[in-house]
């Protein structure tokens, strides 16, 4: 009798991503509110993280007039 393996191999496409980047929602807002610069408070994010996330986000959709500032822990988001 041949012993069972413990796992089956399934053919199966991996499905494209259906989530928004929390970051690139907080830069859609910030670009909504009409504000030439925003403080960005009450995320879960450590600064350090959601400076990087949010760089990256401007970076991958090409955004030259957005700026991300940090000042003394505090995160800002600035219109050039």
């Amino acid at each position: 009798m041949a012993r069972s393996k413990g796992f089956d191999l399934v053919p199966k496409q991996v499905p494209t991503r259906q989530r928004v980047s929390f970051y690139k929602e907080i830069v859609e807002e910030f670009l909504k509110s009409g504000e030439q610069s925003v403080t960005i408070e009450g995320t879960d994010r450590k600064p350090l993280t959601l400076v990087q996330g949010l760089r990256k986000s401007l970076e991958a959709e090409g955004r030259s007039d957005v700026r991300v500032v940090q000042r003394a822990g505090d995160t800002y988001l600035v219109k050039d």
